[in-house]
Protein backbone atom coordinates (compact mmCIF):
# COMPACT_ATOMS: atom_id res chain seq x y z
CA UNK A 1 0.00 0.00 0.00
CA UNK A 2 1.49 3.41 -0.95
CA UNK A 3 2.60 5.58 1.97
CA UNK A 4 -0.05 8.25 1.33
CA UNK A 5 -2.80 5.63 1.52
CA UNK A 6 -1.36 4.22 4.74
CA UNK A 7 -1.30 7.70 6.26
CA UNK A 8 -4.89 8.32 5.20
CA UNK A 9 -5.94 5.00 6.73
CA UNK A 10 -4.19 5.84 10.01
CA UNK A 11 -5.83 9.28 10.05
CA UNK A 12 -9.24 7.77 9.34
CA UNK A 13 -8.84 5.15 12.07
CA UNK A 14 -7.66 7.76 14.57
CA UNK A 15 -10.66 9.91 13.73
CA UNK A 16 -13.02 6.95 14.23
CA UNK A 17 -11.43 6.07 17.58
CA UNK A 18 -11.81 9.68 18.74
CA UNK A 19 -15.42 9.79 17.57
CA UNK A 20 -16.13 6.47 19.28
CA UNK A 21 -14.63 7.67 22.56
CA UNK A 22 -16.75 10.83 22.48
CA UNK A 23 -19.90 8.87 21.71
CA UNK A 24 -19.14 6.36 24.46
CA UNK A 25 -18.73 9.20 26.96
CA UNK A 26 -22.07 10.64 25.86
CA UNK A 27 -23.77 7.30 26.49
CA UNK A 28 -22.28 7.15 29.98
CA UNK A 29 -23.61 10.64 30.71
CA UNK A 30 -27.08 9.55 29.61
CA UNK A 31 -26.84 6.56 31.95
CA UNK A 32 -25.99 8.80 34.90
CA UNK A 33 -29.01 10.97 34.05
CA UNK A 34 -31.18 7.83 33.96
CA UNK A 35 -31.96 8.40 30.29
CA UNK A 36 -31.77 4.67 29.69
CA UNK A 37 -33.67 4.35 26.41
CA UNK A 38 -31.69 7.25 24.94
CA UNK A 39 -28.43 5.63 26.06
CA UNK A 40 -29.39 2.31 24.44
CA UNK A 41 -30.21 4.08 21.18
CA UNK A 42 -26.91 5.89 21.41
CA UNK A 43 -24.95 2.65 21.86
CA UNK A 44 -26.82 1.10 18.94
CA UNK A 45 -25.78 4.01 16.72
CA UNK A 46 -22.22 3.69 17.99
CA UNK A 47 -21.96 -0.03 17.27
CA UNK A 48 -23.46 0.36 13.82
CA UNK A 49 -21.48 3.40 12.77
CA UNK A 50 -18.00 3.30 14.32
CA UNK A 51 -15.88 0.23 13.64
CA UNK A 52 -13.31 0.65 16.48
CA UNK A 53 -16.16 0.99 18.96
CA UNK A 54 -17.97 -2.01 17.47
CA UNK A 55 -14.84 -4.13 17.98
CA UNK A 56 -14.05 -2.81 21.48
CA UNK A 57 -14.95 -4.78 24.59
CA UNK A 58 -15.21 -1.43 26.41
CA UNK A 59 -18.35 -0.68 24.41
CA UNK A 60 -20.08 -3.88 25.52
CA UNK A 61 -18.94 -3.38 29.11
CA UNK A 62 -20.70 0.01 28.98
CA UNK A 63 -23.84 -1.66 27.60
CA UNK A 64 -23.70 -4.21 30.42
CA UNK A 65 -23.49 -1.40 32.98
CA UNK A 66 -26.47 0.25 31.31
CA UNK A 67 -28.62 -2.86 31.69
CA UNK A 68 -27.51 -3.30 35.31
CA UNK A 69 -28.39 0.32 36.11
CA UNK A 70 -31.68 0.36 34.16
CA UNK A 71 -33.11 -2.80 35.73
CA UNK A 72 -36.68 -3.51 34.63
CA UNK A 73 -36.78 -0.44 32.38
CA UNK A 74 -34.76 -2.21 29.66
CA UNK A 75 -35.51 -5.80 30.65
CA UNK A 76 -37.16 -6.60 27.31
CA UNK A 77 -33.90 -5.84 25.47
CA UNK A 78 -31.45 -7.51 27.85
CA UNK A 79 -30.20 -10.94 26.72
CA UNK A 80 -30.09 -13.78 29.23
CA UNK A 81 -26.96 -15.70 30.24
CA UNK A 82 -27.52 -18.93 28.28
CA UNK A 83 -24.21 -20.37 27.03
CA UNK A 84 -24.11 -21.65 23.43
CA UNK A 85 -23.50 -25.28 22.56
CA UNK A 86 -21.43 -24.34 19.50
CA UNK A 87 -19.36 -21.35 18.42
CA UNK A 88 -19.08 -20.12 14.83
CA UNK A 89 -16.39 -18.07 13.13
CA UNK A 90 -17.07 -16.65 9.70
CA UNK A 91 -13.98 -16.96 7.50
CA UNK A 92 -13.17 -15.93 3.96
CA UNK A 93 -13.03 -12.83 1.85
CA UNK A 94 -14.39 -9.29 2.18
CA UNK A 95 -17.62 -8.47 0.37
CA UNK A 96 -18.59 -12.12 -0.12
CA UNK A 97 -22.09 -12.09 1.39
CA UNK A 98 -21.15 -12.51 5.06
CA UNK A 99 -23.67 -9.87 6.14
CA UNK A 100 -26.48 -11.67 4.34
CA UNK A 101 -25.60 -15.12 5.67
CA UNK A 102 -25.01 -13.78 9.18
CA UNK A 103 -28.36 -11.97 9.19
CA UNK A 104 -30.20 -15.08 7.98
CA UNK A 105 -28.61 -17.24 10.67
CA UNK A 106 -29.29 -14.61 13.34
CA UNK A 107 -32.98 -14.77 12.40
CA UNK A 108 -33.17 -18.37 13.67
CA UNK A 109 -34.47 -18.60 17.27
CA UNK A 110 -31.56 -20.80 18.36
CA UNK A 111 -28.75 -18.67 16.89
CA UNK A 112 -27.15 -15.31 17.64
CA UNK A 113 -24.55 -13.86 15.27
CA UNK A 114 -22.62 -10.65 15.95
CA UNK A 115 -21.82 -8.15 13.25
CA UNK A 116 -18.03 -8.04 13.49
CA UNK A 117 -16.92 -7.81 17.09
CA UNK A 118 -13.64 -9.55 16.09
CA UNK A 119 -14.19 -12.45 18.50
CA UNK A 120 -10.96 -14.32 17.77
CA UNK A 121 -8.89 -11.22 18.56
CA UNK A 122 -10.57 -10.88 21.96
CA UNK A 123 -10.11 -14.57 22.76
CA UNK A 124 -6.43 -14.32 21.82
CA UNK A 125 -6.03 -11.33 24.12
CA UNK A 126 -7.30 -13.33 27.07
CA UNK A 127 -10.94 -12.32 27.34
CA UNK A 128 -13.05 -15.11 28.80
CA UNK A 129 -15.28 -17.07 26.45
CA UNK A 130 -18.39 -16.06 28.43
CA UNK A 131 -17.40 -12.39 28.15
CA UNK A 132 -17.03 -12.67 24.37
CA UNK A 133 -20.39 -14.45 24.06
CA UNK A 134 -22.05 -11.68 26.09
CA UNK A 135 -20.57 -9.09 23.73
CA UNK A 136 -21.92 -11.07 20.78
CA UNK A 137 -25.41 -11.06 22.29
CA UNK A 138 -25.28 -7.31 22.88
CA UNK A 139 -23.95 -6.65 19.37
CA UNK A 140 -26.71 -8.72 17.74
CA UNK A 141 -29.37 -6.99 19.82
CA UNK A 142 -28.00 -3.50 19.11
CA UNK A 143 -27.71 -4.14 15.37
CA UNK A 144 -31.37 -5.10 15.26
CA UNK A 145 -32.51 -2.32 17.60
CA UNK A 146 -32.42 0.39 14.92
CA UNK A 147 -33.20 -1.83 11.92
CA UNK A 148 -31.06 -4.11 9.79
CA UNK A 149 -30.18 -1.76 6.94
CA UNK A 150 -26.44 -1.74 6.33
CA UNK A 151 -24.17 -0.71 3.42
CA UNK A 152 -27.14 -0.12 1.15
CA UNK A 153 -28.91 -3.43 1.85
CA UNK A 154 -31.83 -4.27 4.12
CA UNK A 155 -31.16 -7.52 5.98
CA UNK A 156 -34.33 -7.51 8.10
CA UNK A 157 -36.17 -10.86 8.15
CA UNK A 158 -39.76 -10.00 9.14
CA UNK A 159 -41.38 -11.97 11.94
CA UNK A 160 -38.26 -13.89 12.94
CA UNK A 161 -35.72 -13.76 15.79
CA UNK A 162 -33.04 -11.30 14.72
CA UNK A 163 -31.37 -9.69 17.71
CA UNK A 164 -32.76 -12.20 20.19
CA UNK A 165 -33.15 -15.94 20.68
CA UNK A 166 -35.14 -18.47 22.69
CA UNK A 167 -32.89 -21.50 23.22
CA UNK A 168 -29.27 -20.66 22.41
CA UNK A 169 -27.50 -23.42 20.48
CA UNK A 170 -25.12 -21.37 18.31
CA UNK A 171 -23.28 -18.08 18.87
CA UNK A 172 -20.80 -16.58 16.45
CA UNK A 173 -19.16 -13.60 14.82
CA UNK A 174 -19.37 -12.38 11.23
CA UNK A 175 -15.80 -11.12 10.84
CA UNK A 176 -14.70 -13.30 7.94
CA UNK A 177 -11.69 -11.53 6.48
CA UNK A 178 -10.63 -10.28 9.92
CA UNK A 179 -10.61 -13.79 11.37
CA UNK A 180 -8.25 -14.93 8.60
CA UNK A 181 -6.03 -11.89 9.20
CA UNK A 182 -5.81 -12.89 12.85
CA UNK A 183 -4.86 -16.46 11.94
CA UNK A 184 -2.23 -15.18 9.50
CA UNK A 185 -0.64 -12.86 12.06
CA UNK A 186 -0.78 -15.45 14.85
CA UNK A 187 -0.48 -18.87 13.16
CA UNK A 188 -0.17 -20.63 16.53
CA UNK A 189 -3.88 -19.92 17.03
CA UNK A 190 -4.71 -22.70 14.57
CA UNK A 191 -3.62 -25.23 17.16
CA UNK A 192 -4.99 -23.39 20.19
CA UNK A 193 -8.68 -23.06 19.35
CA UNK A 194 -9.60 -26.13 21.38
CA UNK A 195 -8.11 -24.49 24.48
CA UNK A 196 -9.63 -21.06 23.78
CA UNK A 197 -13.15 -22.42 23.22
CA UNK A 198 -14.95 -24.65 25.76
CA UNK A 199 -17.53 -25.78 23.17
CA UNK A 200 -17.30 -27.31 19.67
CA UNK A 201 -16.69 -24.76 16.92
CA UNK A 202 -17.31 -24.40 13.20
CA UNK A 203 -16.17 -22.08 10.43
CA UNK A 204 -18.70 -20.69 7.95
CA UNK A 205 -16.84 -20.13 4.68
CA UNK A 206 -18.94 -17.94 2.35
CA UNK A 207 -17.67 -18.14 -1.23
CA UNK A 208 -18.58 -15.59 -3.88
CA UNK A 209 -17.40 -15.60 -7.50
CA UNK A 210 -13.67 -14.82 -7.06
CA UNK A 211 -13.68 -12.37 -9.96
CA UNK A 212 -16.28 -10.27 -8.16
CA UNK A 213 -14.24 -10.38 -4.95
CA UNK A 214 -11.07 -9.36 -6.76
CA UNK A 215 -12.77 -6.53 -8.66
CA UNK A 216 -14.39 -5.20 -5.49
CA UNK A 217 -11.12 -5.40 -3.56
CA UNK A 218 -9.27 -3.50 -6.31
CA UNK A 219 -11.92 -0.79 -6.47
CA UNK A 220 -12.21 -0.30 -2.70
CA UNK A 221 -8.45 -0.29 -2.00
CA UNK A 222 -7.33 1.55 -5.12
CA UNK A 223 -4.96 -1.28 -6.08
CA UNK A 224 -4.52 -3.13 -9.36
CA UNK A 225 -6.47 -6.28 -10.20
CA UNK A 226 -3.18 -8.19 -10.01
CA UNK A 227 -2.53 -6.98 -6.45
CA UNK A 228 -6.13 -7.64 -5.46
CA UNK A 229 -5.85 -11.18 -6.81
CA UNK A 230 -2.70 -11.73 -4.72
CA UNK A 231 -4.60 -10.75 -1.59
CA UNK A 232 -7.52 -12.98 -2.50
CA UNK A 233 -5.36 -16.05 -3.03
CA UNK A 234 -3.43 -15.39 0.18
CA UNK A 235 -6.75 -15.93 1.96
CA UNK A 236 -7.51 -18.99 -0.19
CA UNK A 237 -4.18 -20.56 0.76
CA UNK A 238 -4.87 -19.94 4.43
CA UNK A 239 -8.28 -21.55 3.97
CA UNK A 240 -6.52 -24.66 2.68
CA UNK A 241 -4.53 -24.82 5.93
CA UNK A 242 -7.68 -24.31 7.98
CA UNK A 243 -9.48 -27.08 6.09
CA UNK A 244 -6.50 -29.40 6.54
CA UNK A 245 -6.39 -28.72 10.30
CA UNK A 246 -10.17 -28.92 10.84
CA UNK A 247 -11.56 -30.91 7.88
CA UNK A 248 -14.98 -31.52 9.43
CA UNK A 249 -15.44 -28.03 10.85
CA UNK A 250 -15.27 -25.80 7.74
CA UNK A 251 -18.69 -25.36 6.13
CA UNK A 252 -18.61 -24.02 2.58
CA UNK A 253 -21.60 -22.03 1.36
CA UNK A 254 -21.56 -20.62 -2.16
CA UNK A 255 -23.33 -17.29 -2.58
CA UNK A 256 -24.69 -18.19 -6.01
CA UNK A 257 -26.14 -21.45 -4.62
CA UNK A 258 -27.74 -19.56 -1.73
CA UNK A 259 -29.31 -17.07 -4.14
CA UNK A 260 -30.56 -19.83 -6.45
CA UNK A 261 -32.03 -21.98 -3.67
CA UNK A 262 -32.04 -20.09 -0.34
CA UNK A 263 -34.28 -22.42 1.69
CA UNK A 264 -32.42 -25.73 1.13
CA UNK A 265 -28.99 -24.09 1.38
CA UNK A 266 -29.87 -22.36 4.64
CA UNK A 267 -31.43 -25.52 6.05
CA UNK A 268 -28.30 -27.50 5.13
CA UNK A 269 -26.10 -24.96 6.91
CA UNK A 270 -28.23 -24.89 10.05
CA UNK A 271 -28.31 -28.68 10.28
CA UNK A 272 -24.51 -28.73 9.98
CA UNK A 273 -24.35 -26.27 12.90
CA UNK A 274 -26.53 -28.52 15.05
CA UNK A 275 -29.87 -26.74 14.64
CA UNK A 276 -32.29 -29.54 13.75
CA UNK A 277 -35.46 -27.49 14.23
CA UNK A 278 -35.79 -25.39 11.08
CA UNK A 279 -39.39 -24.41 10.42
CA UNK A 280 -40.88 -23.62 7.02
CA UNK A 281 -42.01 -20.13 8.08
CA UNK A 282 -38.45 -19.22 8.98
CA UNK A 283 -37.06 -20.54 5.69
CA UNK A 284 -39.75 -18.75 3.67
CA UNK A 285 -39.13 -15.45 5.47
CA UNK A 286 -35.39 -15.72 4.88
CA UNK A 287 -35.81 -16.70 1.23
CA UNK A 288 -37.97 -13.62 0.67
CA UNK A 289 -35.16 -11.18 1.51
CA UNK A 290 -32.39 -12.86 -0.49
CA UNK A 291 -31.57 -10.79 -3.56
CA UNK A 292 -32.50 -12.36 -6.87
CA UNK A 293 -29.04 -12.26 -8.41
CA UNK A 294 -25.51 -11.54 -7.19
CA UNK A 295 -23.85 -8.18 -7.68
CA UNK A 296 -21.39 -8.72 -10.54
CA UNK A 297 -18.70 -6.14 -9.85
CA UNK A 298 -16.41 -8.09 -12.20
CA UNK A 299 -18.38 -6.52 -15.05
CA UNK A 300 -17.24 -3.04 -14.04
CA UNK A 301 -13.54 -3.55 -14.81
CA UNK A 302 -11.44 -4.59 -17.78
CA UNK A 303 -9.62 -7.93 -17.50
CA UNK A 304 -6.39 -8.70 -19.33
CA UNK A 305 -6.54 -12.20 -20.87
CA UNK A 306 -3.16 -13.11 -19.35
CA UNK A 307 -4.41 -12.17 -15.88
CA UNK A 308 -7.55 -14.24 -16.37
CA UNK A 309 -5.37 -17.22 -17.29
CA UNK A 310 -3.25 -16.77 -14.16
CA UNK A 311 -6.32 -16.46 -11.97
CA UNK A 312 -7.91 -19.57 -13.48
CA UNK A 313 -4.70 -21.52 -12.93
CA UNK A 314 -4.72 -20.59 -9.26
CA UNK A 315 -8.43 -21.36 -8.91
CA UNK A 316 -7.75 -24.91 -10.11
CA UNK A 317 -5.37 -25.46 -7.18
CA UNK A 318 -8.20 -25.21 -4.65
CA UNK A 319 -11.01 -27.76 -4.66
CA UNK A 320 -13.43 -25.23 -3.18
CA UNK A 321 -12.70 -22.72 -5.99
CA UNK A 322 -12.34 -25.14 -8.88
CA UNK A 323 -15.94 -24.59 -10.01
CA UNK A 324 -14.98 -21.03 -11.02
CA UNK A 325 -11.98 -22.03 -13.16
CA UNK A 326 -12.27 -22.21 -16.94
CA UNK A 327 -15.46 -20.17 -16.84
CA UNK A 328 -15.58 -16.83 -18.55
CA UNK A 329 -15.03 -14.16 -15.88
CA UNK A 330 -18.37 -12.59 -16.77
CA UNK A 331 -20.46 -15.72 -16.08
Amino acid sequence: MPLIKKLRKVARTTSEITRGSLWLARGLRQQRRQQYAAALTHYAQLVRGVQPARESMKTYAAVERLFARAGDKLADQCPDDQPPQRFVFFVGYSRSGHSLVGSLLDAHPHVTIAHEIHALKHLRRGHAFAEVVTAIKYNAMLFDYLGREYTGYDYHVPGQSQGHYTRLLVAGDKKGNGTLRELRRYPHLLGKLETLLPVPFSFVHVIRNPYDNIATRARRTGTSLEQAAQGYFANAELMEKLKARYPDSVLDIYLDDLIAAPAPELERLLHALGCEEVCEDYLAACAAIVFKKPSRTAHSVSWEPALVERINARLRRHAFLNRFADRAWHE
